[in-house]
């Protein structure tokens, strides 16, 4: 058995991002003693802080029954009305009162000094708050900042990776750690939230940070919570084409403010209604059929309906980009590739981020609430974060006291081993092999022969590591059983809708689904 140094909280929140932040916040108004595990080193290693468009507000002419509209219109007949209709309600208010009321998230505001909405794509109206092209950071800040104040009741462990939860007679009482290279368990009175965002980094192609790995979902399945639709990964439309796997996102909001994809010859060719505004789904795809009809790597953002001093002042992330790489925006188009983005699935929660385990609540991106369906409408994925963050705080700040338990516990050495057993080389070869199978063979579109070929090759991986001990082998073993359970997900699907599109069924007429 390997020896484990504990630490006890309250409530225990596993990941630094804005939902996770807004747990630990909201528990902490309880008077709850919180320990947040960050798996990076920083505030900026978060999915969160590399947000640029927005967070959805209310807008003129606005209604929560449009939002909820729209929410369920992107969602591709997948998504829950009860889910969008929280966030329609719940949103713009915890948005005032906390980041822009408390927090004081220095949003960008026009010339009348009100606050600044854009629109993006497929929202009816402008609604989309926004910090030029660094909305994320600027939101993380201000909720690390927030946290640094209520030191009294949270505590940040920065490079802790949560490897394992903690069940005993069906709940979960903890999560074991890695930290400093020693093993630690924490032990929560009340719960354990995930906030540990998706999957996107176990694509080849991801707009997504390198520790996107799906960490939170492959301890959940392992536990047997129920996780559902691992296959709606969005892809966006608008990644910075370049040779490396981590892409830079061009926001949405740049399509938002006039930007249009066009082909090599200059020509706008998006078949929808919306043109360039159209759902996610819809552009890459379309984006991905033109680039495999003309065999070229990439397509245009035609910028030069923004003027420049529009372009450097409210995107200055995205022009400095540009420039630094010898594109001369916006006089010049921008080379761009669709790259995956969002998880849509994940560990399935009620309204609460209660999971199917006693006394696991899931946030974030990791979480499956129904909001998103098939689909995410753009900018709601931070407001997700921040309303069922806040909710799955308040929830496990509530829950009375689980009883102490005298006997230490400690993680079986047959799991894990403090002695390695897979090189960094042999790591990285597989974790490439895993990211070119979930992109040529699980992509932006599929079919059935190209799954099954995916899923036998991550099988084959799988089992020439299983006997394998360390950390390091743990942690591959984990990308691995995201991976399959991914591809599993996709052959069972025999519906195209939203990110799901297979080449081999019949694309159904779906309606909103309003349950």
């Amino acid at each position: 058995m390997l020896p484990v140094e504990t630490i006890t909280c309250d409530v225990l929140v596993v990941g630094s991002g804005i939902a996770g932040c807004a747990a630990a916040l909201a528990a902490a108004t309880h008077g709850q003693q919180v320990v947040v595990l960050a798996k990076g080193r920083s505030p900026e290693d978060t999915n969160t802080s590399h947000a640029q468009g927005g967070i959805v507000y209310v807008g003129q002419d606005d209604s929560e029954e449009l939002l909820v509209n729209d929410i369920l219109t992107a969602a591709a007949g997948a998504g829950s009305r009860s889910a969008a209709e929280i966030i329609a309600r719940e949103g713009p208010i915890l948005v005032r009162k906390l980041l822009i009321e408390d927090l004081k998230v220095p949003f960008d505001k026009d010339s009348n000094g009100l606050l600044h909405l854009t629109r993006e794509g497929a929202h009816s109206v402008p609604r989309i708050l926004h910090h030029k092209d660094r909305t994320g950071w600027a939101i993380q800040r201000a909720l690390i900042n927030s946290i640094k104040k209520k030191n009294e009741y949270i505590k940040i462990l920065w490079e802790a990776n949560a490897i394992e939860l903690l069940v005993t007679d069906g709940i979960c009482i903890g999560i074991y750690f890695i930290q400093s290279g020693r093993l630690h368990l924490g032990l929560a009175n009340k719960g354990v939230i995930l906030a540990t965002g998706g999957l996107g980094a176990l694509f080849k192609h991801t707009t997504n940070p390198a520790y996107a790995t799906g960490d939170g979902i492959a301890m959940a399945l392992r536990a047997g919570a129920d996780v559902r639709d691992l296959h709606y990964i969005q892809f966006h439309p608008t990644a910075l084409y370049s040779h490396e796997d981590s892409k830079f996102l061009i926001s949405e909001a740049v399509r938002g403010e006039g930007g249009v994809i066009v082909d090599s010859t200059g020509k706008e060719f998006i078949r929808h209604p919306l043109g360039s505004l159209a759902p996610r789904d819809v552009v890459a795809r379309e984006i991905w059929v033109r680039m495999k009809e003309s065999g070229e790597k990439y397509v245009y953002l035609d910028v030069s309906g923004i003027n420049e001093i529009k372009m450097r002042t409210r995107f200055p992330t995205i022009f400095q980009k540009c420039r630094s790489l010898g594109i001369n925006v916006p006089s010049e188009p921008i080379p761009i590739v669709p790259a995956a983005h969002y998880t849509c699935g994940g560990i399935v929660t009620d309204s609460l981020g209660r999971t199917s385990l006693s006394r696991l609540w899931a946030a974030g991106e990791v979480a499956h609430t129904g909001l998103h369906g098939a689909n995410r409408l753009a900018s709601t994925s931070l407001l997700e974060g921040l309303v069922f963050g806040w909710r799955a705080g308040q929830d496990t700040a509530l829950q009375e006291p689980l009883p102490k338990r005298e006997t230490p516990y400690t993680l079986n050495s047959t799991e894990i081993s403090l002695s390695e057993q897979i090189s960094e080389a042999e790591a990285q070869s597989i974790l490439r092999e895993v990211k070119d199978t979930l992109w040529n063979n699980a992509g932006i579109v599929r079919d059935g022969d190209s799954l099954r070929a995916g899923l036998e090759r991550v099988q084959v991986l799988t089992n020439i590591i299983k006997s394998r001990k360390g950390f390091r082998a743990h942690n591959i073993k984990s990308i691995l059983l995201v991976a399959e359970k991914l591809i599993s997900s996709a052959l069972a699907d025999t519906v195209n809708r939203g990110c799901h599109y297979r080449l081999d069924v019949e694309i159904p007429k779906v309606e909103a689904n309003n349950a």
